[in-house]
């Protein structure tokens, strides 16, 4: 064998164990990555790009539905839409959205606070029905009923804001379940109940004048709200 011949065969001997090591990093398995991180809840709306409800106002319902897919339930004018975890109720006339109904709950903190930004109310999905009124100035008192409400449907009571011109206006509900709106809504019923009879507290007539508007608003001060409407509907029938 002459000298050139056996460079030549260590130079080959190099390459395949070259070749050799590749093969085997090739195989060799990959770094794992860090998982990542679970958004909060808001975050995670915010990233997704979906709408916030407080935007679909005036717009027609074919174009929400295009936004928020179909409606989970349909019953006269109030239609249900899922965001994510957050059940919102949306009010619809001839087609066109006219109002919505958000939970005040940290699944729908997102759109709740969304509500209560467009109308310079405090950014907290625990807001109380007394910085609600302190915040909005004038407000009416409104409840389902006061007493003998029957077991249909839980009552609730409601202060109401209008808005300015064609702005829409804003409710503040608390469902009668806990013990702290149950005890504000008996003392004001007492109160009317000593000042206009029982019959004026049965036949809801406190819905049709603000004579206790201010006593309400005292009573309810500490009260967490449940819902934030826009668009509401006002008390018919006085």
């Amino acid at each position: 064998m002459t000298v050139f011949q056996g460079l030549k065969i260590v130079a080959m001997i190099g390459a395949l164990a070259g070749l050799a090591a590749c093969g085997q990093a090739d195989k060799a398995p990959a770094k794992a990555e860090r998982p990542a991180e679970t958004p909060a809840p808001a975050a995670a709306a915010a990233a997704s790009g979906a709408p916030t409800i407080d935007q679909m106002m005036g717009v027609q319902v074919a174009y929400l539905e295009s936004k928020l897919g179909p409606a989970r339930t349909v019953q006269d004018k109030q239609r249900t839409y899922e965001i994510g975890d957050c059940t919102v109720r949306v009010s619809a006339d001839g087609g066109e959205v006219v109002g919505y109904a958000v939970p005040m709950t940290p699944v729908c903190s997102t759109q709740a606070l969304a509500a209560l930004k467009d109308y310079d109310l405090p950014q907290k999905i625990d807001l109380t029905m007394g910085e609600f009124a302190a915040a909005r100035g004038n407000v009416d008192f409104k409840a389902d009923c006061l007493t003998l409400c029957g077991n249909a449907a839980d009552p609730w009571v409601h202060l109401e804001s209008a808005g300015p011109r064609a702005t829409p206006g804003i409710r503040a509900s608390a469902v009668m379940v806990s013990d702290a709106t149950i005890d504000a809504s008996f003392r004001i019923r007492d109160a009317i109940k000593a000042a206009k009879g029982e019959d004026y507290v049965i036949d809801t007539t406190f819905n049709c004048t603000a004579d206790f508007d201010q006593l309400a608003i005292r009573e309810l001060k500490t009260v967490r709200i449940d819902e934030i409407e826009v668009g509401y509907v006002p008390y018919g029938g006085c």
